[in-house]
């Protein structure tokens, strides 16, 4: 089935039978991931912006979504956007949890100003610390915001940490979406660049 036609027989899947929830429905793949056009999040109903794949050395990391509750292609938007989102991130080779820390780290000093690392920092130490010491292949990591309750991460399903406020929500998405991201190839592929 070509893609149009596929996406056509999804859309009336969900809209003529309001018991198929709508993770059922995919609006993008990438890497053998599916990704929903729209999920919970946060409390809220969150809307796809768009999937890419995180690269290092040549080799695929993690696929990830990213959704927002008004899903603008615009990276300003997404890392200011006091409004639900979600990042998911889907793991497509195993890792440690020390690589996954170093590139908080990384991402946070090229993204963010050193006084706001250091009045963030007891937040960022609390969800690095909560990253196992293996991070293995198909595991989901999800970090969701809310206005009224902060930035969540979420590990394999299970609420790890929330940490209250916008500020720590934006440095955290500036890690993909800031002036220096992690992966421009992923965020160009997020924003359909």
């Amino acid at each position: 089935m070509s893609r149009p036609l596929f996406l056509v027989a999804c859309v009336a899947v969900c809209a003529l039978a309001p018991w198929v929830q709508a993770t059922a429905c995919y609006a993008r793949t990438v890497e053998g991931v599916d990704f929903a056009e729209s999920t919970s999040a946060a409390g809220a109903t969150v809307n796809l912006i768009g999937v890419g794949i995180r690269t290092k050395w040549m080799t695929n990391v993690y696929a990830m979504g990213v959704y927002s509750a008004n899903a603008k292609k615009s990276s300003a938007h997404i890392v200011n956007a006091d409004e639900p989102k979600l990042l998911w991130l889907h793991m497509l080779r195993g890792i440690g949890g020390d690589k996954m820390r170093d590139a908080i780290d990384d991402g946070l000093e090229k993204n963010t100003g050193e006084a706001d690392r250091a009045k963030l920092q007891a937040d960022i130490d609390r969800v690095k610390a909560a990253f196992p010491a293996s991070i293995g292949k198909g595991l989901v990591i999800q970090f969701a915001y809310s206005p009224a309750k902060g930035t969540t991460l979420k590990i394999g399903g299970s609420e790890k940490v929330t940490v209250p406020g916008k500020a720590f929500m934006v440095a955290m998405w500036s890690i993909w979406f800031g002036s220096r991201p992690a992966d421009k190839d992923l965020r160009d592929a997020v924003l359909g660049n």
